[in-house]
């Protein structure tokens, strides 16, 4: 043998002696840890005292991973699992690193590891995994996710960590009842899957408008979705409107004097929104209390509980009632009474009208009160600041938030706002909210609130949001090789069909821009006639479908808008009757009348 092939040959057997001793030690691995095809996970490790929102999130990380790569791993419970073996674990942990409901990812060789304080932060870690792996769950339509079909998901080695920016990210399903049960229940599963943790639910408010779309009655779904919010773990309040079922004009019989007096006169009034206590009357407050208190102690599942009053105006104008500490002072009482038998229950402080904008003389909240603030952002600021300042060891302060779903106070023309949902989180962190809760109305007109509210999500987890970027992937996902071409459309819309900052539909600055809007909309609507004719996908041409709904609505909204004519709300009106199969994206046609009457106009 040569002297070079003996080097060579040496050199070989030293090279496969360095690698079996590599091996044996456990120092080589495949770069990456994989699931599906000859992938090297094959587990998901749960904590063995798991409880059911641990349980629910493993179970949806097997579903997911299973759908997206055929590959379904198996749920262990820590410690019966072998050594050494490869797996994603959920952990429970304190540290101070993580925030609220925050959660770390680690990827190392060995493992995935998702890491939170609290259950419902594992369940975030699960689809944040699931997005990492293409999924997107801009809306609440299940049939509109995108789970990627893959071969395999690599994982690469690293650390994250995700803290959200507000600790309670809410909303407030209105249209809520009996009959849209399933809708219900996946606008909870599109909540948690987009990481929001607070639901703020009314026992009994049935809606004023024709249609359920300003109600909520959760003694009706609550056997069917309590289930769904506990196993994800959701923070609920009992709240909204509901005064009358704790406080039932029936009392106005017996006790006049508890009733709100108004142009010189006390009266139960109509239903549903009318009369209201007089909150300086100690007796109604305290029989309203123990009501109240009543239903905190037999409902464990609720964590805050409102003291609002009833809708509207007509509040009490006696001379007690003027002074603008009585309704403060009444929810104290209030607050009181809920501590003797839940001492671990919020009670919420309604800032909703003058009568109750005005923070109290004390320097700080007793430690159970928490304060919704309802004033739109930037016009009482100072007022909500000094809130915070007195709610800091308490209960904290939320914004009631109206303009990313609200179609009531938006007149049935909710516009689609990705750049002011990003923002509202970054005023929300200025003033120092502990919460940010948004109306959602209604549930079956879900199209443009999901949009703007998966911006909204998606910018509480993120310091430096990109809403560029989240739309360059919404694009992508959603509307495939029509990509570029929605791009330009969104873009149109954005700064030519609707430009920021929003305008009402009496503004002068909306009205006025009917010569612009209605060209921009036509060109649009050509545009997606012929992206629907090309494309052979039905998925995608319903959703082009869908985009070219709002824009033919925005035109025939701002057109009505600019001329307040009779003809142009009834075009309006029977255009939402035409395509009750788009009610996801319209507004049913007796709301809108209702909304906009006809003895509004010029």
């Amino acid at each position: 043998m040569t002297k070079h092939a003996h080097n060579l040959l040496s050199g070989i057997l030293l090279s496969i002696s360095l690698m079996w001793s590599a091996i044996s030690f456990g120092t080589i691995h495949n770069d990456r840890l994989t699931i599906g095809t000859k992938g090297n996970i094959t587990k998901i490790i749960i904590p063995e005292n798991s409880d059911e929102t641990i349980k629910f999130a493993a179970a949806e990380l097997q579903d997911y991973l299973f759908r997206i790569t055929g590959s379904r791993l198996l749920v262990k419970k820590a410690g019966t699992e072998k050594a050494n073996l490869k797996a994603i674990r959920l952990s429970l942990k304190n540290d101070s690193t993580l925030k609220w409901d925050g959660f770390r990812i680690i990827t190392d060789k060995q493992n995935i590891t998702i890491e939170s304080a609290f259950s419902r932060g594992l369940l975030y870690g699960v689809y944040q995994i699931l997005e990492d792996a293409g999924c997107s769950f801009v809306y609440l339509n299940k049939e509109e996710e995108i789970v990627p079909r893959l071969k395999k998901i690599e994982f690469s080695k690293g650390i994250r960590v995700f803290n959200p920016r507000i600790e309670h990210r809410g909303l407030v399903p209105d249209g809520l009842d009996s009959t849209s049960v399933e809708l219900g229940r996946d606008f909870i599963d599109w909540m948690a899957k987009n990481k929001l943790n607070y639901i703020l639910v009314s026992v009994n408010r049935p809606s004023d408008s024709p249609g359920s779309a300003l109600g909520i009655m959760w003694k009706d779904v609550e056997k069917e979705l309590l289930p769904e919010l506990l196993k994800r773990d959701f923070v609920i309040e009992m709240s909204e409107h509901c005064t009358h079922e704790f406080f039932p004009r029936s009392l106005f019989t017996e006790h006049p004097d508890w009733f709100a007096l108004v142009k010189g006169k006390r009266s139960p009034g109509n239903t549903p929104y009318s009369g209201q206590m007089c909150y300086s009357n100690p007796d109604a407050v305290d029989f309203y209390a123990d009501a109240l208190a009543n239903y905190a102690a037999c409902h464990p599942e609720m964590h805050t509980i409102g003291t609002w009053p009833l809708d509207g105006p007509n509040y009490c104008e006696c001379e007690g009632c003027r002074d603008p500490q009585t309704i403060f002072r009444a929810v104290t009482r209030i607050a009181e009474k809920i501590k003797e038998v839940r001492p671990d229950m919020i009670v919420e402080h309604l800032a909703y009208q003058p009568q109750t904008w005005e923070p109290p003389y004390m320097e700080q909240l007793p430690d159970n009160i928490s304060v919704l603030w309802c004033p739109n952002p930037g016009s009482k600021d100072g007022l909500a600041r000094k809130w915070v300042q007195k709610a800091r060891n308490a209960g904290g302060v939320y914004q009631f938030e109206y303009y990313l779903g609200d179609n009531f106070r938006s007149m049935a023309n909710l516009w689609l706002r990705p750049q002011y949902a990003a923002n509202a989180v970054e005023y929300a962190t200025d003033m120092e909210f502990r919460g940010v809760i948004s109306i959602f109305l209604p549930l079956d007109n879900w199209w443009r609130s999901c949009f703007n509210n998966w911006f909204f999500a998606k910018a509480c987890w993120d310091t430096k949001p990109d809403v560029d970027a989240w739309l360059n992937d919404y694009y992508q996902k959603y509307y495939g090789n029509s990509t570029g071409e929605v791009k330009e459309i969104f873009n149109k819309i954005f700064t030519e069909l609707q430009p920021e900052p929003y305008r009402r539909m009496r503004d002068k600055e909306f009205v006025d821009r009917i010569a612009i809007i209605e060209p921009v909309a036509n060109e649009i609507e050509v545009k997606l006639d012929e992206l629907i004719s090309k494309s052979s996908d039905s998925v995608i041409n319903k959703r082009l479908l869908r985009l070219k709904t709002y824009i033919e609505f925005f035109s025939l909204y701002s057109r009505f808008s600019s001329d307040r004519k009779k003809e142009s709300l009834e075009k309006l009106v029977e255009y939402s009757r035409k395509y009750p199969e788009q009610n996801m994206v319209l507004m049913y046609p007796e709301f809108i009348t209702w909304r906009i009457p006809f003895t509004q106009l010029d």
